[in-house]
């Protein structure tokens, strides 16, 4: 894989310490009618301490380097690191993790619902900085054309305030904005989508259309994109953080994927 470096500027929100509730907050996100939380999400809320500047103007406070250990599987280097493993996340017919090239990649093998976590704050965090990419697009996915499907979205919620879902059913969140790739000719890059519910909290955002199977750099000014999400000058601080997959809405099977190297947080 052959770094193609895009550089975005993007913010995002939070959900609850009660996965959950994160797990069902997914779900309504994109408006999906259906019960419980049947989206195949695939969700890790990520933030460990890094060393080191990122450049002379802003050093990095929290990162994480998906290359995994040598000799070590897959699951227990999650659960090892603090990761809890939910639903079909531990269902390796249904999701498969492996980590080589540097990178953890997540394979989708049928329409499913996963969900990994790692609770922590990163209040500090002002810019975020991903090396990701997809090694494959679910079938018809498109929030333009209502397929809300993603091989790879990154969440980031800012604040503990929960403001309204817009329905007794659904929980309230923090602000939150979820950053996603997305195939050529389908979701407008920069365009914030909303979904049937947080239309106030939430919004979705393609930052790029890469080519599959290749390294895409991304880095997003937390507080610009939240301030022109929103139209709100005060901004919370980072309070959570979360990668997911969603395939359920789509076709040809709900197959999908994608992998990620790295993701710093940067003040």
């Amino acid at each position: 894989m052959k770094p193609s470096q895009a550089k975005h500027r993007y913010s995002r929100g939070y959900c609850s310490d009660d996965t959950r509730s994160l797990a069902c907050w997914r779900h309504w996100f994109s408006g999906s009618n259906r019960q419980g939380c049947p989206a195949w999400l695939l969700a890790w809320l990520l933030f460990w301490p890094g060393l080191g500047a990122a450049d002379p103007e802003r050093q990095i406070v929290h990162q994480v380097d998906f290359a995994g250990k040598t000799g070590v599987s897959t699951y227990h280097w999650l659960q090892s690191g603090g990761f809890l493993l939910q639903h079909d996340a531990k269902n390796q017919a249904k999701i498969h993790l492996s980590q080589s090239d540097g990178a953890l990649h997540f394979k989708v093998l049928k329409p499913s619902f996963g969900l990994i976590l790692h609770e922590e704050d990163a209040q500090d965090a002002n810019h975020l900085r991903m090396l990701w990419g997809v090694s494959k697009f679910p079938a018809g996915a498109s929030y333009e054309k209502g397929v809300d499907d993603e091989a790879i979205m990154i969440y980031v919620f800012f604040g503990e305030k929960r403001l309204p879902s817009g329905s007794m059913l659904v929980p309230d969140s923090p602000y939150f904005i979820g950053f996603f790739l997305c195939p050529r000719g389908t979701d407008v890059l920069e365009k914030p989508y909303s979904g049937r519910y947080y239309e106030k909290s939430g919004r979705f955002i393609c930052l790029e259309h890469p080519a599959l199977n290749t390294v895409v750099e991304t880095e997003i000014d937390l507080r610009e994109e939240f301030r022109k999400s929103f139209q709100i000058d005060e901004v919370p601080p980072v309070s959570g953080f979360s990668i997911e997959i969603d395939t359920t809405d789509g076709r040809s099977g709900g197959t999908a994927g994608a992998f990620i190297k790295r993701l710093e947080f940067l003040n």
